[in-house]
């Protein structure tokens, strides 16, 4: 019986692209998902903007699998999603495809207003544009341009920065180094800055 189930079950009712799209059984089912949530939710005056994988070991049997070795769970699909900062409702996700995207697509809506990041954040943040909301990125989006357009669209964004080999482009690493040296490990401090774009 469970096996009739399965071989009914469908994402989508597209029929396949002409050229070849791993991906196409899947896609119809997150557009739809992303449309009815900004149909049907609100988030509250803050979010949180990250990334999740999807748990698959079978890398040749999994399009757009990737090993990020920082996650818990390392191998599978990953996604960028944001969700609500009160309630934990996921509001926006979208699949990260990397090479296994079709050309045929082209770049994702955006990609022109300053590289992937930045169109990643503007169409993961569309629900919140206009309403002086407030999304949290990790250092991962931590692009001052993204920010800067974040910020055209009505949608303040607050990002941790992070020094790995080097401080992110236009982070004065000398002055916060100079701040905190002699800090306690664990001490954090805030500075609120309003500015005109």
């Amino acid at each position: 019986m469970f096996e009739s189930i399965l071989m009914a079950l469908t994402f989508t009712d597209i029929e396949p692209p002409s050229f070849v799209d791993h991906f196409w059984e899947v896609r119809q089912m997150i557009s739809e998902w992303n449309i009815n949530m900004k149909n049907v939710f609100i988030p509250s005056w803050i979010s949180c903007l990250d990334e999740s994988m999807s748990i698959w070991f079978g890398r040749f049997t999994c399009p757009g699998w990737v090993f990020v070795p920082r996650k818990p769970h390392p191998f599978g699909n990953e996604y960028h999603s944001i969700c609500c900062g009160l309630s934990g409702i996921m509001c926006a996700i979208e699949l990260v495809e990397g090479k296994d995207r079709p050309k045929e697509l082209g770049k994702p809506d955006g990609y022109s207003k300053g590289g992937a990041t930045v169109g990643l954040l503007l169409r993961l943040t569309k629900s919140l544009y206009h309403t002086g909301k407030c999304v949290i990125l990790d250092s991962g989006f931590c692009v001052l341009k993204g920010l800067v357009e974040l910020r055209k669209v009505g949608v303040f964004a607050s990002a941790v920065i992070k020094k790995r080999r080097f401080w992110p482009k236009y982070v004065n690493g000398k002055d916060i180094d100079e701040k905190m040296k002699n800090k306690s490990i664990g001490s954090t401090e805030v500075e609120w800055q309003f500015r005109r774009y």
